[in-house]
């Protein structure tokens, strides 16, 4: 049986390779695959096509998330705003979750976008913050050895994934053969890096986060080790750190990269899209979403969303935020700088500090407000995506031949960079499919998230009498803290406080221990697949 052929016509098409837009355009779509792309007058509509008229709108290849985390929620969330693919660069999965979702997605048995997989990173030790449970030591698959390396990256490829991603503390011997390997086995090499420098000179694809290419500034090598180190034991903030990126030193990392062609992905919305000039547009709509009662998110995603403006314009000091706003400075210098010089920009969500999906928009418009091009910035969530992760025969452009995937936006994304997000239709695979809500529920949970509680904690005092206080109980727990995260006793909870990412505070009542006993301190964390940590121990003895 022949597949029935679809058209949309008369909008005006952006292809994301750069040329300029087709006016009043006709895209003829058979059996998944673009037939014939051109305006109208140059591409026959065949005789019995169903015809879509999208005039005044505009037509984009279908988005990439060039850096996603996925989790089993994100689905809708991708779809409703036009992200047909995502390349989730794992943190807690090596493979079969993220496998089952993407043969999910492909059967049609799951609602969400094509998905291409690299599981955990393959990485080495770092010397300060590997305690049990920390993201550090949760984040990646250690090796010692060239062959441990070469093993793991085979692994990778029996398993199903599309991408290698390696980690900052991989020494430099050890990534020149995970990317020979990867590269034998057609497999692309995305890294993160404090030393941008030689991780391009060992032939990594793709450089990922304003972190690895700012710490590859400071040309003190143990500094800038220390900074990666301490960024993720939560000793500094990732939008303090950026304070320290020394500009003097960027074209030494801008020109690597551009000689040997390596992507980048800036990611920075995350952490300071709310010192963006956009940010009143973001808030607006992040809280449309959040609002929607149809999009059922997890209680989580609101907090993490808010977090992000809270920490900046609530908890930091005057003093702080004018250092984050230092850092934003000079992230913008390097994005503005890097695409001038001929640099390959990709973006990506890079979730959870904020949404899943719109991350990426909001990427989209910082860069543009650093001074990139429109043109460039949707490049940037299209073809160079593909480009880097080498599927570019297929996706990432508008042309014929290609897997038929748009995104249909009111407004011209070329003036306003933010219509991007405006998305009214989309068609996958050849098909128009359904991007509303429906409070979807993905049939195979995902069994830990970004989010994830510190399995182990540390309480202080241990020791209290019965009916003393009010007493502030300290709880630490390595590199994961949230401030909505509730300290529980006894499955109560506690008033909470957050202080950093390793520590919490609570309020105990002396209602609350009123009988001497042995009480359980856990963490709890409402909507999230690993919802209470393990127990910590506190004994409140007799009144004398």
């Amino acid at each position: 049986m022949v597949e029935k052929v679809l058209v949309v016509q008369g909008g005006r098409l952006i292809d994301g390779t750069g040329r300029p837009p087709i006016e009043n355009s006709v895209i003829v779509i058979q059996a998944g695959k673009f037939q014939a792309v051109g305006g109208r007058g140059e591409v026959a509509i065949p005789a019995g096509a169903d015809v879509i008229d999208v005039k005044g709108k505009t037509v984009l290849p279908g988005f990439i998330d060039g850096h996603g985390h996925l989790e089993d929620f994100h689905g809708e969330l991708y779809l409703h705003l036009g992200i047909t693919t995502c390349a989730t660069i794992e943190l807690y999965q090596d493979g079969p979750w993220t496998l089952a979702q993407k043969q999910g997605t492909d059967l049609g048995k799951i609602r969400g976008p094509r998905i291409w997989m690299s599981g955990r990173a393959i990485g080495g030790v770092s010397t300060g913050h590997d305690a049990f449970g920390s993201r550090t030591a949760r984040d990646n698959i250690i090796v010692t050895t060239p062959e441990e390396v070469r093993r793991a990256v085979r692994r990778k490829k029996e398993l199903g994934c599309d991408i290698l991603k390696v980690n900052e503390f991989l020494s430099m011997d050890l990534v020149k053969v995970a990317v020979d390997e990867a590269h034998r086995l057609d497999m692309p090499v995305s890294a993160h890096s404090w030393d941008v420098i030689g991780s391009v000179n060992a032939g990594v694809d793709a450089i990922e986060h304003i972190w690895s290419v700012g710490y590859s500034s400071i040309p003190y090598a143990p500094a800038r080790r220390r900074l990666a180190e301490d960024r993720l034991g939560g000793v500094i903030d990732q939008e303090l750190a950026g304070a320290y990126y020394q500009t003097e030193n960027f074209d030494a990392v801008i020109g690597a990269m551009v000689e040997h062609h390596v992507a980048w992905t800036p990611t920075i919305a995350k952490w300071l899209r709310p010192l963006s000039p956009s940010a009143a547009r973001f808030r607006e709509r992040e809280n449309q979403i959040l609002n929607e009662p149809n999009a059922d998110l997890p209680a989580a995603v609101r907090a993490v969303t808010d977090n992000a403006y809270d920490k900046l314009f609530k908890r930091y000091t005057p003093e702080e935020l004018e250092q984050a706003k230092i850092g934003y400075e000079k992230a913008n210098e390097f994005i503005r700088r890097f695409v001038q010089a001929g640099g390959i920009l990709k973006e990506g969500s890079d979730p959870p500090r904020g949404m899943a999906a719109l991350l990426m928009h909001q990427a989209l418009a910082m860069d543009v407000e650093a001074g990139v091009p429109p043109m460039k910035a949707i490049q940037a969530a299209t073809l160079n995506v593909a480009r880097t992760f080498r599927k570019d025969k297929d996706y990432g452009s508008v042309e014929s031949g290609k897997v038929a995937d748009l995104s249909i936006v009111e407004g011209d994304p070329l003036q306003d960079i933010w219509m991007t997000q405006n998305v009214k239709m989309v068609v996958m695979d050849g098909k128009v499919i359904d991007i509303g809500f429906k409070k979807y529920k993905n049939p195979i949970p995902s069994f830990y998230s970004y989010q994830s509680l510190p399995l182990d904690l540390e309480i202080s005092p241990l020791f209290l009498i019965e009916g003393s206080g009010p007493t502030v109980l300290k709880v630490r727990g390595p590199g994961g803290m949230w401030p909505f995260y509730r300290v529980m006793l006894n499955g109560e909870p506690l008033p909470t406080r957050f202080v950093s990412k390793n520590a919490l505070q609570a309020i105990i009542s002396p209602e609350a221990i009123a009988k001497a006993g042995m009480y359980i301190v856990t963490l709890k964390c409402e909507g999230e697949a690993l919802p209470e940590s393990n127990r910590a121990h506190l004994v409140v003895g007799f009144k004398p």
